[in-house]
């Protein structure tokens, strides 16, 4: 006990001094950077104001220094501009009716992806495995209703790998980047009768038109002028919607609602300028599907102004809005926020 007692008084006493010597050498630093100047005629006067608080109500000592004028969260967030975790799909909160209405639904995504690996693990010069892990959920809320249930909620995990690419096809034009996926799912967490759920692998490319000026990117907009993409995918574990299909006496299949493939467009920066100029239109359709099954998502986004949130809109006309409406038609528009982390 006495010899760990030592061990342990001489550890602390080369803390102590170590201390001591980088405080010594602090103070002599600021020293030697400010020296004091002593005033010859009156030294016990200057040694009374070199002992004196400063006045925080002279405005020489109010103003506040550039260290105090950077806040701890910029400070955080300027050092994490590549963190792991960030939007995966948009991040919406809308409604369609005014309240009291019995029909008013509020519709909101959810999104996020997390990286596994850090971005600087190459092999042979070459990023190999830019892989995530991605969550996406979608939910229909009857606010219109006295108990106010929801009405579905679809879960949608997936993992994959997305290689940037940014290679130039033809002027601005570039191909950006090539994304591939050999699991996703999406339920709606049912059982029985009212279930619905289906797995896909899939590829996805997406181009960009380079735009002529930088982009500020805010609230996950484009940093192009223009993107679009091809999504195709290998579709499996659907045997559920197509046996509701049959017991409704339909012929019909799930992936002549959903399709095959998806393909979609982004328009960035094309109605006004000034401080409103930051907005965005999105469109995307099912592609290989029934001729007579058409379905698409438009979607509109105005940045707000010195604010982190974007006003948005959303136009959903044709099937497939939720896995439990992939077979009912329908049309109808919502007015919201959306936001990005």
């Amino acid at each position: 006990m006495r010899q760990k007692n030592s061990v342990l008084k001489g550890l602390v006493n080369k803390a102590i001094f170590t201390v001591i010597v980088a405080l010594a050498i602090a103070v002599n630093g600021n020293a030697a950077e400010t020296p004091v100047q002593v005033n010859a005629a009156n030294p016990l006067e200057s040694a009374e104001t070199a002992n004196q608080e400063p006045d925080i109500n002279n405005l020489e000592y109010a103003l506040p220094t550039a260290q105090q004028q950077v806040s701890p969260q910029e400070e955080y967030f300027g050092r994490k501009r590549d963190r792991p975790v960030s939007t995966h799909k948009l991040n919406y909160f809308s409604i369609n009716q005014i309240e009291g209405n019995s029909n008013a639904q509020i519709k909101f995504q959810i999104s996020m992806k997390f990286r596994i690996l850090e971005p600087n693990l190459y092999v042979l010069k070459y990023n190999l495995f830019p892989a995530y892990v991605a969550y996406t959920q979608k939910s229909l809320w009857n606010v219109g209703q006295k108990s106010m249930p929801f009405e579905e909620n679809n879960y949608n995990p997936e993992v994959f790998l997305d290689y940037p690419v940014n290679s130039t096809i033809y002027g601005r034009l570039k191909l950006r980047n090539i994304v591939f996926s050999p699991f996703e799912h999406e339920s709606n967490g049912s059982d029985g009768e009212d279930t619905r759920s289906w797995n896909r692998l899939y590829l996805l490319i997406r181009f960009g038109l380079e735009s002529k000026d930088k982009l500020e990117v805010t609230n996950s907009f484009l940093s192009d002028k223009a993107s679009f993409y091809v999504k195709l995918w290998q579709a499996s574990d659907y045997e559920d919607q197509d046996k509701y299909l049959q017991s409704i006496g339909s012929n019909d299949e799930f992936l002549d609602y959903m399709g095959r493939g998806e393909v979609g467009i982004s328009l960035r920066n094309f109605l006004w300028r000034g401080s409103l100029k930051n907005h965005q239109l999105d469109i995307k359709t099912p592609i290989f599907r029934e001729e007579d099954k058409h379905s698409y998502q438009v979607e509109f986004r105005q940045q707000i102004p010195y604010m982190n949130f974007a006003l948005y809109t959303q136009y959903w006309y044709g099937y497939g809005e939720t896995l439990m409406r992939f077979d009912q038609f329908g049309h109808r528009g919502f007015i919201g926020l959306t936001f990005s982390y």
